[in-house]
């Protein structure tokens, strides 16, 4: 029974014991045994042998099929360590059986069951803690809360588990779950340092591995950063998010740094990278790691590892004239600086639709012109309205400047005009989504664009782009809306009679002044029904522009200083756009800085050099306050601007309509000429119907887009959470600087009184 005991400890089944087991009431062993002994016997085969039997068949083939090698090495650790640790446990009873020894073998060598079960004391608790550690590597991903079913175990999990199971309370659990971990997290540091080191993705197991190579583009919950992406889900729990970025950046630096090696030296194999001569310093940053690894020290050693590879490699790669030469391409075409571009592009976008509309005649009702603007308009008429831009932004240049504007020059290899693609995978595509400025330059929503050439890709990501190409949108909407206002004054028909009608010559002295009197007459009746039209055009365009220089002025140019000053402090890298003057050397702002600010920016500060991940640390800071400042992160003040700027798109094919109706019927009463296709009579009634619903509209619009901006300057007040503490300025983090509020902007609105224009104003 003794020799069956052991084999059936070892991982043999054993039938024999097995059979007296299972039918305590029969077996070879039913007259040996009481029912304590049986009971006994019963524990040491199941609860020993057959959790042994069963960790041993798990873990062998997790160690054999599992994708993660992580669970691999955990695996094998259980095999060849515990395991046989117990084994070693079997032989030392058995040597202790076979040599007498008294401390198993009683008088008239017999050897009590209560004995061996003492020499196997603990191993219960340790062989049932393995085999729920296999059983969660082997069991669904739903159980696991990792997904599906079909998922399997990954490393952050694993690794989550062990670390959970040293809190049990349990010395043996405790320790055995330290050496367990200890493998894994040695094997998840192979793979890390195969990326930190070399900016390769482990050969084996990659597809465990939280940063990957990615073959397409794709949205959803994984974020896209040139070519390489994170997956969060695959992120151990000690791993920070700005850790995780940190890591990112470093491969990718890596494998830049490797492809401008191979394409200057071609040729000469003997040329050491510059990568290479960091490797031991690198590695010796990560074998000071002590496990368990704590988050503080992980990210403190790659936070070493970025420092030492940008102070040596990246400074010469990634100069900081070359970042500030992007940011002004940015600056001057994304943000609007050079008013100019904002003005071409879209003068060249509304001629595409006037030729458009041209193709049908002039006659079209308003609501027809929507619906032919509204066709879809092609790749090649949008790459076309740019091109039409940068050849009236190149006739705007002086032809005796013999300096060539490197900036514009710049633009035009890098900006690109195309029409946004919605992609149907996306989880926001088809549900309410935030109001969306891009389809108010053409019907079809377009975006300007940036190819990133690299190195600049180290700091300036895609994501980036996105973001200056909403803003972009949103700041051109706002200028479009202001120009299409301003052009109505020029509409001399429906404004006033300049000069000052005349009778025509051939009719007699009385006729003429009779057509006289009945000229001004009309005139005077346009004027007054046209009244409150133009009151509500002009708290319109007061609106827009107040808001377009709060924004432009007060927000865009105070954020750009700020940023450039934190870049550039001892300002040597000067602006090179010819004609104008760097942003050190322009008008200071009119409004006023806070006094602990200026007291800041007075002091004399060091010349810093900052890494390309500290460089897009504090861009992707500067984006967020400039979205801010903008207003873009409020849902009810976008949703109230983007309806006033629809209503006057609306309003301002209603006017110049009307501008053409009159001119017909001018014509017809004072010089008979008739249409006879048109009754423009008729019409006049039509379309003066529908401008007074659409100027009621705007001048609710109006109302609505001051009253949310009241709404988002209390909550801001109220909230102000927003700011950033001194502290990280002192720790040489980009802090955004921005002076004055919204108050101004409605200090100036109150002082307008726009309410003279609202829906129930004077008519």
């Amino acid at each position: 029974m003794l020799q069956e005991l052991l084999l059936a400890l070892s991982g043999h089944p054993s039938p024999l014991l097995a059979t007296s087991i299972e039918h305590t009431d029969r077996g070879p062993f039913k007259e040996y045994l009481s029912p304590a002994e049986s009971a006994l016997l019963q524990s040491l085969a199941q609860e020993l042998g057959g959790r042994h039997i069963k960790i041993r068949d798990s873990a062998f083939h997790i160690s054999s099929t599992h994708p993660s090698t992580v669970c691999r090495a955990v695996a094998t650790s259980i095999t060849l360590t515990h395991l046989t640790r117990f084994q070693s446990t079997i032989l030392e009873v058995e040597k202790d059986i076979l040599e007498q020894n008294p401390r198993l073998v009683g008088a008239y060598k017999i050897v009590p069951l209560s004995g061996v079960a003492g020499a196997f004391d603990g191993w219960t608790r340790k062989l049932e803690w393995l085999l729920s550690l296999v059983d969660f590597i082997e069991s669904p991903g739903d159980l696991r809360k990792g997904g599906d079913s079909a998922t399997s175990c990954t490393a952050s999990q694993i690794l989550s588990w062990i670390r959970q199971s040293t809190q049990t309370g349990y010395p043996d659990i405790e320790h055995l779950s330290f050496e367990l971990l200890r493998v894994a997290e040695t094997a998840w540091l192979r793979q890390v340092s195969a990326w930190l080191l070399y900016g390769r993705l482990p050969i084996h197991g990659a597809a465990d591995f939280f940063i990957f190579k990615e073959t397409g583009s794709r949205g959803g919950e994984i974020k896209i950063d040139n070519g390489y992406s994170i997956n969060n889900r695959l992120v151990p729990g000690f791993v920070t998010q700005a850790t995780a970025n940190s890591i990112l950046f470093i491969g990718n630096s890596l494998n830049h740094t490797r492809d401008r090696s191979m394409s200057m030296q071609e040729g000469i194999s003997h040329t050491r990278s510059p990568e290479l001569s960091l490797l031991p310093s690198h590695l010796a940053y990560l074998s000071s790691l002590e496990i368990p690894i704590s988050a503080t020290s992980f990210s403190s050693a790659v936070s070493a590892i970025r420092l030492s590879f940008s102070k040596n490699v990246l400074q010469k790669l990634l100069p900081l004239s070359k970042v500030l030469e992007i940011l002004r391409v940015l600056k001057d075409f994304f943000l609007l600086e050079r008013g100019e571009f904002a003005i071409a592009l879209i003068t060249a976008a509304d001629q595409r639709l006037q030729t458009r509309q041209s193709r049908f005649g002039d006659k079209l009702p308003p609501k027809a012109n929507d619906a032919l603007k509204s066709a879809i308009i092609k790749e090649g008429e949008v790459s076309a309205i740019l091109a039409r831009t940068w050849a009236a932004m190149a006739c705007l240049q002086s032809v005796d400047d013999d300096d060539e504007d490197e900036d514009l020059e710049l633009a035009r290899d890098l900006i690109n005009l195309s029409i946004k693609v919605i992609d149907p995978l996306s989880p926001t595509t088809g549900a309410a989504t935030e109001p969306t400025f891009d389809n108010l330059l053409l019907p079809t929503p377009t975006a300007l664009g940036l190819r990133i050439p690299s190195p600049l890709d180290l700091f300036l990501t895609s994501s980036d782009v996105d973001a200056y190409s909403h803003i972009h949108a949103y700041l051109l909407s706002l200028r479009r809306a202001h120009l299409r206002l301003s052009k109505l004054f020029l509409l001399s028909v429906l404004r006033r009679d300049h000069p000052s009608p005349r009778a025509p010559l051939q009719e007699s002295e009385k006729n003429q002044a009779g057509a006289l009197t009945r000229m001004r007459g009309r005139a005077a009746r346009r004027a007054k029904t046209l009244r409150p039209v133009w009151a509500t055009v002009h708290s319109a365009a007061y609106l827009l522009t107040e808001m377009g220089e709060y924004f432009q002025g007060e927000v865009v140019n105070t954020l750009w200083d700020s940023f450039h000053t934190w870049l550039d402090p001892t300002g040597e890298e000067k602006g090179s756009r010819p004609g104008t003057a760097s942003s050190a050397d322009s008008a200071p702002v009119t409004f006023s800085v806070s006094t602990s600010s200026r007291q800041r920016s007075t002091q004399p500060r060091e010349p810093a050099l900052h890494d390309p991940e500290s460089l897009s640390v504090a861009h992707r800071t500067y984006l967020s306050a400039l979205t801010h400042a903008l207003l873009l992160d409020d849902a009810r003040f976008t949703k109230e601007l983007r309806a006033l700027l629809a209503s006057i798109d609306y309003f301002s094919a209603l006017m110049a309509r009307l501008n053409s109706i009159f001119q017909h019927l001018d014509l017809e009463s004072d010089l008979g000429i008739v249409d006879t296709f048109t009754n423009f009579k008729i019409e006049e009634k039509e379309v003066m119907k529908e401008l007074a619903s659409a100027r009621a509209k705007a001048a609710g619009n109006v109302q609505a887009v001051i009253t949310a901006l009241r709404d988002v300057d209390a909550a801001r007040a109220a909230s102000d959470s927003h700011s950033v503490g001194v502290q990280a300025e002192e720790e040489n983090v980009f802090v955004p600087q921005i002076s004055g509020g919204l108050d101004r902007l409605l200090l100036k609105l109150e002082f307008a009184d726009l309410q003279a224009a609202s829906p129930t104003g004077p008519h």
